[in-house]
């Protein structure tokens, strides 16, 4: 057991490191041999699925989310972060009520900027605006400069067709220098619609400049097919 621990220990450091050089692979590689050491601890294991989901590894990611739901060790946080990962692998799975319904299992007694994100943008998908924009709006008011939590806010707005809302949003979110492509994609679209040409385009060359993944929004296709209309 004790060695299991050092084991587990030397590949986390390894993990981290690999993740600092945007090592992929070298990432997973280096948790799933902390998790097989035994030894890792919950947060660890969990972080293993995550990173497993974030990179579309998704059927094994439910597996280990179901490993540690079926644990008698987690604590009630690790519990909950576990199953709002296991709710995202949902989601993947073209579960979306039930994504949802998880995640309001959840938030009543977990709250965190994370959740608080994953469930407003899976209300705006779900298309029940009424309900996103209140529950956006509350995420909002627990952190005013969550980037994911203010595009979800400005999304919703967007769909709501109120653009001039949106924008005040989007604006107040770029001032943060948001490091996902969906801010400035969202943005772009709203642009596009208040007549922004310029500026659309702008944002939409600038969402290129970060990566995308399993569990991003849009897809590399989706920008390149939006420059690609206005550009001609």
């Amino acid at each position: 057991m004790f060695f299991g621990k050092i084991k587990s220990a030397m590949h986390i450091i390894k993990a981290n490191k690999a993740y600092a050089n945007g090592d992929v692979q070298g990432t997973i590689d280096n948790l799933e041999k902390a998790y097989r050491t035994g030894s890792a601890k919950s947060s660890v294991v969990t972080t293993y699925g995550y990173v497993l989901l974030k990179y579309g590894r998704l059927e094994e990611a439910m597996k280990i989310f179901d490993e540690q739901l079926r644990s008698p060790k987690l604590s009630n946080n690790e519990l909950y972060d576990t199953q709002s990962n296991y709710a995202l692998g949902l989601w993947k799975q073209g579960k979306l009520d039930e994504a949802i319904k998880l995640f309001e299992e959840i938030i009543p007694k977990y709250k965190n900027t994370s959740i608080y994100g994953s469930l407003g943008y899976l209300y705006n998908l779900s298309g029940d605006l009424e309900k996103a924009l209140k529950f956006n709006l509350e995420a909002a008011d627990y952190n005013s400069t969550g980037g994911v939590i203010l595009d979800n806010l400005g999304q919703t707005y967007y769909f709501l067709e109120d653009y001039v809302k949106s924008k005040e949003v989007f604006t107040k979110l770029i001032t943060l220098n948001p490091k996902f492509p969906e801010a400035y994609y969202d943005y772009a679209l709203v642009l596009e619609k208040l007549g922004d040409k310029e500026k659309c385009i702008e944002m939409l060359k600038n969402s290129q400049l970060y990566k995308l993944n399993y569990l991003s929004a849009i897809t590399k296709e989706d920008i390149e097919k939006k420059l690609a209309e206005l550009e001609a």
